[in-house]
């Protein structure tokens, strides 16, 4: 009686894991630590004050295929957008962030009429109604004012908008800081779901590849019983005729190397989940792996009982997928 073939991994059986660029999910402003994974839901807010400006920053993240930035900046205060953003961006990697930014400015000094400079005018008024031989009218205070220097101008001191930019960027910091605590948080109880999902996984391999020899004398039999009786039915029941067509049959209904495959993809998961970092698009892909190894072991299984544990298995998976979805 011929068996199944032994288990073979091929080289083009498993799919290279594309590599990406990724910094570490570290709190704002400081050095790379040891890796977490983060989830991508997230809030923090942030507040700094110095002499010249109050400012307040809220950052909410959800969900994102990449990173997605949408900040509500004062009108007057715009030209700080992207410094913002490019904060963000340094840390995050991926999420769909929104954010608020208030400034308020310190009460200041009023500033004082230039009192000195309005009565040079004066005089220089008076003086050329004498010269002129014109009646004496002296101006009058909005035309005073009017006159160049009579008063202090309108627009910020850079001074001003230098405190001001300083204390939205010391803000944005404190805010990046408790989102990223955030993510971090819901992306510790995220990775034990992950590893939970992995072991009980990685529990039904184990019960398939112990079913294997089982399932491989059953689907034996019954492929021997249908060849030899297709082959009588032309006449050709030759044992070189039986064996090679046992052997297409075979190789088709074995499901050895899914095994195989699964319990790699499995092993990888558990250990890029333990190491953490911005790598959900790399977990997506393997978790699609194992998609495709338990579909394919669905798809070649002719026993009930192996057929409903694959079925089992297929959920797990996609709840793996449904963690992942909130994965950084």
């Amino acid at each position: 009686m011929l068996g199944f073939g032994s288990p073979i991994v091929g080289s083009q059986g498993l799919s290279t894991l594309r590599r990406f660029k990724r910094r570490p999910c570290s709190e704002a402003g400081e050095p790379p630590r040891t890796m977490n994974l983060c989830s991508m839901t997230g809030y923090g807010r942030g507040r700094s004050e110095n002499r010249h400006a109050r400012a307040s920053v809220e950052l909410r993240s959800v969900n994102g295929k990449g990173l997605n930035t949408k900040l509500r900046l004062p009108h007057d205060r715009l030209e700080l957008e992207s410094k913002v953003e490019a904060e963000l961006r340094k840390v995050l990697e991926r999420g769909s962030v929104t954010g608020q930014v208030r400034v308020r400015l310190m009460e200041l000094p009023v500033a004082e009429l230039d009192l000195k400079v309005m009565r040079g005018y004066l005089k220089a008024w008076r003086k050329a109604e004498k010269d002129l031989k014109l009646k004496k009218a002296d101006p009058s205070m909005s035309e005073l004012l009017a006159l160049p220097g009579a008063q202090p101008s309108t627009e910020e001191l850079p001074a001003i908008t230098k405190s001001v930019a300083k204390a939205v960027m010391a803000a944005t910091q404190e805010a990046l800081k408790a989102l990223v605590k955030s993510r971090e948080e819901e992306g510790q109880q995220l990775a034990k779901e992950m590893q939970r999902l992995i072991k009980s996984l990685a529990v039904s391999v184990k019960k398939v590849d112990k079913m294997v020899p089982k399932v491989r004398a059953a689907q034996e039999a019954r492929l021997t019983e249908r060849v030899t009786k297709a082959l009588d039915a032309i006449d050709r029941a030759e044992p070189i005729d039986l064996a090679r067509e046992l052997v297409v049959l075979a190789e088709r209904a074995d499901i050895q190397e899914e095994i195989a495959r699964l319990d790699i993809h499995l092993k990888r998961l558990g250990a890029k989940v333990k190491a953490g970092g911005p790598i959900g698009r790399e977990l997506e892909f393997l978790v699609q792996e194992c998609h495709r190894e338990v579909t394919t072991m669905g798809n070649k299984s002719s026993d009930q009982n192996l057929s409903e544990l694959v079925v089992a298995m297929k959920m797990v998976v996609q709840q793996m997928k449904e963690q992942l979805a909130n994965v950084e």
